[in-house]
């Protein structure tokens, strides 16, 4: 028995290996029934006739991230024979893009259609996989699914890319190093970071950052006068491990979206895997795996001093070689 993997999703990002590697275990081996058509009409066309080919041998369909717009067709597709389609849902996308990054006014009709599109791809599918038990009541309650469709299962960090150096030798740099990757939405906190920053130049401490993610990160450094903070914009996920490992600390988020208190963000969870501590913000969703664990540290949200305070304390107790 196999599943197949409907979509036009990033094969390799690590949210859906992780699903796959969870129902491979319960269902067989997954099968990709995949798109690389330009254009939404197209992509629909190709896995459809792809599907017809592919889905004797399967009984039961995932849709991963992002598919909330191709449910409808694959709730078709699996109506005769009658097949199993789960949906990773992973996210809202009205809390996304309405909520949290505030690119529409809830009075907006681009916001009323992503509210529906959300209902409708959930209530069609058999199961919904969500990422925290946060995520899983915000849409048990605002979107109207029973619990016992909605599955959380946690992100993993990639471990073929994301794992500890054998042996470290950051501890020698005078430098305390600091890393962070993410964009500018509000979730992520980049404003408390900077502001951090600016802090701890204030006091002259001996501390560099590194921020990665936002082609817009150099104007906000100049404008903030830092001389602690080195930027890129863009950084093949492939290099990020080394980048992590080569960090006395990794940040997190440090927003206050309710988004913010419902997820737990990749970059928490790639740096727990390579074995380096991360400083992030105290949410309910973060303490769900990470509460008692010896490298996240937790601070409250958006509070720069509290950032600058950690790390302080962080660089005045670091072991030395």
């Amino acid at each position: 028995m196999t599943i197949l993997a409907f979509g036009y999703h990033d094969r390799q990002s690590p949210r859906h290996r992780t699903v796959c590697d969870v129902l491979a275990q319960e269902y067989g081996p997954v099968v990709e029934c995949h798109t690389e058509k330009k254009g939404f009409f197209a992509k629909c066309a190709d896995l459809r006739r792809k599907f017809r080919v592919m889905s004797p041998d399967a009984q039961t369909v995932i849709v991963p991230f992002p598919g909330h717009f191709l449910m409808p067709l694959a709730w078709w597709l699996t109506r005769k024979p009658r097949r199993q389609l789960i949906f990773d849902a992973f996210i809202s996308l009205y809390d996304t893009d309405v909520s949290d990054r505030r690119r529409y006014s809830p009075l907006n009709p681009r916001a009323w259609m992503l509210w529906w599109i959300d209902i409708i791809s959930v209530h069609l599918a058999d199961e919904v996989l969500i990422d925290t038990e946060e995520h899983k009541k915000f849409f048990v309650k605002h979107l109207r699914l029973n619990p016992k469709r909605v599955r959380v299962i946690y992100l993993e960090a990639r471990k073929d890319l994301f794992h500890p150096k054998q042996k470290t030798q950051i501890s020698n740099l005078k430098t305390f190093e600091i890393f962070f990757y993410g964009t500018l939405i509000p979730l992520q906190g980049v404003d408390y970071i900077l502001q951090a920053a600016k802090i701890l130049q204030d006091r002259d401490a001996n501390v560099h950052f590194t921020l990665v993610g936002s082609s817009k990160f150099p104007a906000m450094i100049e404008r903030a006068g830092l001389r602690n903070v080195t930027t890129t914009s863009f950084v093949p996920m492939e290099e990020l491990p080394q980048m992590i490992r080569s960090a006395h600390l990794c940040l997190g988020i440090f927003g206050t979206s309710d988004k913010a208190q419902r997820v737990i963000p990749h970059k928490v969870v790639d740096a727990v895997a390579c074995g380096v501590p991360v400083l992030t913000a105290d949410t309910p969703a973060i303490r769900e795996r990470f509460a008692n664990h010896p490298l996240v540290h937790l601070i409250p949200a958006r509070n720069a001093q509290a950032i600058a305070n950690s790390i302080d304390d962080m660089i005045n107790n670091r072991p030395t070689i």
